[in-house]
């Protein structure tokens, strides 16, 4: 017990300001690492990054809740500052080392299910301790909950900024955590009294400096038996470049983008596509270029290409092993390199195609998927000279469509159709779709005859395999499949084609998640937002009636404003980058502008007198017009700049009813970490409703819909609780 009985804080002269500010600070650059760590293990598919958001939310709320049962440890905590600053890249490690225990090989796909264990544990690591360390600081001289909750917040914003526009584009996930944490620790050390403890200090400045010195190390670790050659940290992910015998590939956060020698991956996108318009003079390529689909669109001898690509550290890091061909195909006159979002590009691109090749991965990521969105199609046709061809290409089955795959690949046929008068479909272990407002030939005695007038020296699409490849009964069969799946278009706010590849994902996998994801696909959506709301309806009733328990009824509106926000910041990321490209680094401003209002609303309030009941209603007044501006914004494509200013008056509205609450609680113990965990565990069903479920099926236009509704429920019950006297709390 001799841990507990060091000097209370008050002794040491500390107030909570500065440990508030620091627990901001780590813990939000510290989500921000796992976040972008998880999307090179789990392949950045959003349903995980719900999950993983989800898990760190849940756990932060368990602390909160919790965090009074240490009451007796307030004055070790430097120490407990310490051993948060160290459980993160503990939980780190433990997730670049998970794949020896789940028995995966570098690069091979992962279930949902394994994601939640792993997800669950790091957040017990990491975000049991925030949690439990906002209760303790509430606790400190001067600690009150809206004082707390505003320098936590400021300490988030201060770090969304320094993370994301200073860290991540020059050093790794785990050197940057490295540097946060020990920033953090010094920030401890500086500000916690005279008892500063130096040998404990540095400890953790040296555990750390381990921690920044293994990155490499340990990738090469976790890529064995495969050689990682390099392996480099970007604004859009981690770049990894392997070699598996004589073949060379780059894997961006997980999902491979490049691999040489290929030829079968560059020839089929490219060439069913060329071969309907073998004169083709402008060619737009999206993507995949570096690994050989420029070669082969500079075969035919008519062609100049513009190549764009997201990323320059691919073409960067590709360059130094790509043969003497590809090297040479990304110098020829003929092509023009464009680095930055392919959707981006068109949109500000005046050049009509002759061709426009997508050559992206398939629509596993929704930041992926609004390539294959009705929005992106009306666009490339837009961009297409007069009987110009749209083409891509996504995996698929060699001999037989499951009804996963069925719903998949109907989803982007319908889609495509929806644009397009003309849409054909090459059968194979990949599906080539093409479409145009001219006619389409997939007739394989006059595709031959077209490769050998252009004497193009082609490997995988030659005679026999054209042939085979081409049969009639295998084009019938894929096309029955393809129109027996329902015809659910896929839109830039209801990604549905994202969502039935998840499902197509988890099916790979033994467990629950891929019944569980079927099950709610068949809901239809009135009844998939109807029942919660219902649910939620309930609960408030027997909460205004009930006038035991008194305590719980401040936290509906906290409980609900954590839902609320967390979906509007979801929605917001989806669609900004679905309106105006994938532009990472505004993403993180975002966030930022988000943090920056729950500090706005927090700050006023961080010494003010207890407020009486009418004081939740401005704040939960102003939800319903938020929601509801959001929506007209969304329907009527805001423009870039009112994105930032709906989420800055969002979070102020989410600091303001927050700190309204926290003043209703009893103040005995605990009481601020029921605020603060009501706050946390209403984000984390908010992240993961929205992200996994809610968004890509319902769409986010009638999600906001039913989120208004919501809002206004808990509107009507802090009336109605005033109007009856009975009071919150």
């Amino acid at each position: 017990m001799r841990f507990l009985r060091r000097p209370h804080p008050r002794d040491l002269g500390l107030t909570a300001d500065p440990p508030a500010f620091l627990l901001g600070f780590a813990a939000a650059s510290f989500q921000i690492f796992l976040l972008r760590e998880f999307s090179v293990h789990f392949h950045g598919n959003e349903l995980v990054f719900g999950i993983v958001l989800a898990s760190w939310l849940f756990w932060g709320g368990v602390g909160s809740l919790a965090g009074h049962r240490f009451a007796g440890a307030r004055g070790a905590l430097d120490r407990l500052f310490y051993a948060f600053v160290l459980l993160f890249p503990a939980g780190l490690i433990g997730l670049r080392f998970s794949r020896f225990i789940l028995g995966t090989l570098p690069g091979e796909l992962t279930g949902m299910a394994p994601a939640l264990v792993t997800a669950l544990v790091i957040g017990l690591l990491s975000s049991f301790p925030m949690g439990a360390l906002f209760s303790l600081i509430v606790g400190l001289p001067g600690g009150k909950v809206p004082r707390v909750y505003a320098f936590e917040s400021l300490g988030a914003v201060i770090a969304g900024l320094t993370v994301s526009l200073g860290l991540v584009p020059l050093v790794s996930n785990w050197q940057g955590t490295a540097l946060v944490a020990g920033a953090a620790a010094g920030g401890v050390y500086l500000t916690f009294g005279q008892r500063k403890h130096p040998l404990s200090f540095a400890t953790v400045l040296a555990l750390l400096a381990v921690f920044y010195l293994g990155d490499l190390p340990s990738q090469r670790i976790w890529w064995k038996p495969f050689e990682l050659i390099e392996s480099r940290d970007t604004l859009y992910g981690k770049l990894q470049l392997v070699r598996t015998g004589d073949q060379v590939s780059v894997y961006s956060s997980g999902l491979p983008v490049l691999s040489s020698p290929d030829p079968a991956a560059a020839e089929t996108p490219v060439h069913f596509a060329m071969l309907q318009r073998p004169g083709a003079r402008e060619v737009l390529l999206i993507g995949g270029g570096a690994g050989g689909g420029l070669g082969e669109v500079l075969k035919y001898r008519d062609a100049s290409a513009d190549y764009v690509e997201l990323d320059p550290g691919i073409i960067r890091m590709a360059e130094a092993v790509l043969g003497k061909g590809e090297r040479a195909s990304l110098r020829d006159p003929r092509v023009h390199v464009h680095y930055g979002d392919g959707l981006k590009f068109l949109r500000g691109s005046s050049e009509r195609y002759d061709v426009i090749i997508l050559n992206l991965p398939e629509p596993a990521t929704a930041q992926i998927n609004r390539f294959y969105t009705r929005e992106f199609f009306v666009l490339a046709q837009s961009r297409l000279a007069p009987g110009g061809v749209f083409s891509f290409v996504v995996p698929s089955s060699e001999d037989s469509l499951g009804a996963d795959l069925r719903r998949f690949l109907s989803s982007l046929h319908a889609t495509l159709r929806a644009v397009f008068p003309m849409v054909r479909v090459v059968p194979g272990n990949t599906n080539v779709f093409l479409a145009s407002a001219a006619p389409l030939t997939l007739d394989p005695i006059t595709l031959e005859r077209r490769i050998e007038d252009l004497g193009l020296p082609l490997i995988s699409i030659n005679s026999a395999l054209l042939a085979a490849r081409l049969n009639p009964l295998r084009m019938e069969r894929l096309a029955d499949g393809i129109h027996s799946g329902p015809a659910r278009l896929n839109l830039d706010l209801a990604p549905a084609a994202y969502y039935f590849h998840s499902v197509l994902w988890s099916s790979q996998f033994r467990g629950l998640e891929a019944g569980m994801l079927r099950f709610f696909e068949r809901i239809p959506v009135p009844a998939l937002l109807g029942a919660p709301l219902i649910a939620y309806a309930v609960v408030l009733v027997v909460l205004a009636l009930r006038r035991k328990r008194r305590p719980l009824r401040p936290l509906a509106p906290v409980w609900t404003m954590g839902f609320t926000t967390i979906v509007i910041e979801l929605a917001a990321l989806v669609a900004f980058q679905s309106f105006y490209g994938y532009v990472y680094g505004k993403l993180s401003l975002l966030l930022s502008a988000f943090m920056g209002g729950l500090f706005l609303g927090a700050w006023p309030g961080r010494s003010s007198k207890p407020a009486k009941t009418p004081s939740l209603l401005p704040p939960q007044a102003g939800f319903l017009l938020i929601v509801a501006a959001f929506r007209f914004s969304l329907a009527n494509r805001a423009p870039e700049a009112l994105f930032y200013v709906l989420l800055l008056a969002l979070g102020a509205l989410g600091g303001r009813l927050f700190v309204a609450s926290a003043r209703f609680v009893d103040p005995a113990p605990g009481g601020s970490g029921r605020v603060y965990g009501a706050d946390l565990l209403g984000s984390f069903l908010g992240a993961l409703a929205a992200s996994a479920l809610l968004i890509p099926l319902a769409g986010i236009l009638p999600l906001l819909d039913a989120l208004f509704l919501m809002n206004a429920f808990c509107f009507v019950f802090i009336a109605l609780s005033r109007f009856y006297s009975l009071h919150l709390s």
